[in-house]
């Protein structure tokens, strides 16, 4: 079974390049998962597919980046007559920074306003769990703490999609990629040292530790972005559509 990815936002958190924040579509048959829902992704979702198909939402970790775009999500998703249930999966604290989230963006939707539509959220671990028709475990990555990151393994029909989130180079990023059958990967900078991301030049250097039998980069900055033409390992724009 083939497995469709889309890139339907490939930026970091200052949407460098005019990129819209982190949002991935998993997609094949009896599947549709997004991995990370950014502040910016809603008008990328719109304008590559159709928010109503995704199912369920895998956060990598809490920042605004890569898990702000939630309420707007659910708020455009009831104005549209959603009625499916809507699972979003990520690190413990997920439920109560969402709240918080609505609170502060819509006190007056969230809460007062019964959801046309279920919507859950589950916590993401080791052990893997159903998740938009996909199989999806969680395993510990290194970037900011109070961000609870974690790297993502999704599994359908025996073909894992491995997603670092945002993290440096530890070993733990290589457990997240290891024998993936793809692993997209943050690639925030080109060679600059940063303490919570891992760099092009850093990758590049324990390629042979990663272990998966595809990468490609995701999450470029401005420093990556003038750099394209030097780099080695495919890369994405917004919009970008891969298969495994």
């Amino acid at each position: 079974m083939t497995v469709r990815i889309q890139f339907l936002g490939s930026g970091n958190a200052f949407s460098d390049g005019g990129r819209a924040n982190a949002a991935i579509h998993v997609t094949g048959p009896g599947v549709s998962l997004l991995l990370d829902c950014g502040g910016s992704a809603l008008p990328a979702i719109k304008k590559h597919g159709d928010p109503s198909a995704i199912d369920a939402i895998a956060v990598s970790h809490l920042h605004g980046d890569h898990f702000g775009g939630i309420p707007f999500f659910v708020l455009e998703q009831h104005f549209a007559g959603r009625t499916r249930p809507l699972v979003v999966g990520g690190p413990p604290s997920l439920e109560r920074r969402l709240r918080a989230a609505e609170q502060a963006l819509y006190p007056d939707f969230f809460g007062p306003t019964k959801l046309g539509f279920p919507l859950s959220t589950v916590m993401l671990g080791a052990a893997a769990v159903p998740l938009g028709g996909a199989t999806v475990s969680a395993l510990p990555v290194r970037h900011v703490a109070l961000s609870e990151p974690h790297g993502l393994r999704v599994t359908v029909a025996g073909k894992v999609v491995a997603y670092s989130g945002d993290a440096r180079w530890s070993a733990e990023l290589a457990d997240v990629a290891r024998d993936a059958d793809l692993f997209i990967c943050d690639a925030s900078s080109f060679q600059r040292e940063d303490p919570a991301h891992i760099s092009y030049r850093e990758l590049m250097r324990h390629r042979a530790e990663i272990g998966a039998k595809r990468i490609v980069l995701t999450h470029l900055g401005a420093e990556t972005i003038a750099h394209l033409a030097e780099l080695e390992l495919e890369h994405v724009a917004d919009g970008t559509t891969i298969e495994v």
